[in-house]
């Protein structure tokens, strides 16, 4: 996805003949410049304020790197992601024409050097409130979680199309998941086997090192490998080399397994 560097500051948003709302606006703000700090100062989000043309008026606090006027009088789409502006100007659209108070979205923001970073924007009309009289652009960083989306979103369709059996368990041992590898290896599909046991799937008598195995690996939070043995939907037995990966939570702690296995000879 390209970068890009803030532009054109004569570029307008929606509203290109607003300057005597920005001059009321302007004015307002600093009438209030204290209140807002006060309220403010202790926010996790950084806050953009706007007219009804989309004009920077102030950044309150700012995630991006720009200073509190340093990109006043810019149209607040110049500082998102070309491929993102459209999402912008709709969201202005909408709250002008009343469709909504506050909108909530997702948009990549330009930095100064001109590269992104994902955010969590809530757009909210407060033009008509006294002590305000703009339109407020609250917004998070949520690069970290688009990252992890899109790797999941590729790890999961990596999974899907695999040629190895691959499918987790909970500490029960029951089956959550189930791919294409694993209905060929084993002969069940998804809808057959997700919720059931493991067990159905082990031999009578290498359920023991089955249970040991997937304790160990819950305990310690490291990967085991080893070669057994596993039972088709047909009931023949499947020699494999088997891998159970622990799969961790957002605090660091074992949540479920991932089985990763291939058939051997």
């Amino acid at each position: 996805m390209p970068d890009a560097a803030v532009p054109n500051p004569d570029y307008p948003l929606v509203c290109p003949n607003c300057e005597g709302v920005v001059r009321q606006l302007q004015a307002a703000l600093h009438r209030n410049t204290r209140l807002f700090d006060a309220m403010l100062t202790h926010s996790r989000d950084g806050i953009v304020l706007t007219g009804p043309d989309g004009r920077i008026v102030r950044i309150v606090r700012s995630l991006v790197g720009y200073g509190p006027t340093e990109v006043a009088g810019l149209p607040v789409e110049m500082l998102v992601h070309p491929e993102d502006r459209d999402t912008v100007r709709d969201c202005y659209r909408r709250l002008l024409s009343r469709a909504a108070a506050s909108i909530e979205t997702e948009v990549r923001i330009l930095r100064p050097d001109g590269s992104s970073f994902w955010v969590e924007v809530t757009v909210t009309d407060m033009l008509d409130v006294p002590d305000v009289q703009a339109i407020v652009c609250n917004y998070s960083d949520i690069t970290r979680r688009k990252e992890h989306e899109l790797a999941m979103a590729e790890f999961e369709a990596i999974v899907r199309s695999s040629d190895y059996a691959i499918f987790s368990e909970d500490a029960a041992g029951q089956i959550l998941t189930w791919n294409r590898g694993a209905e060929n290896m084993f002969g069940y599909a998804a809808g057959e086997i997700t919720g059931r046991h493991i067990g159905v799937l082990v031999p009578e008598e290498l359920r023991e090192e089955e249970v040991t195995a997937r304790k160990r690996a819950f305990e310690t939070g490291e990967a085991i490998e080893f070669r057994t043995e596993r039972v088709h939907k047909d009931g023949s037995r499947i020699p494999i080399a088997l891998q159970l990966s622990p799969v961790l939570d957002r605090h660091g702690r074992v949540w479920r397994l991932s089985h990763i296995s291939r058939r051997i000879r």
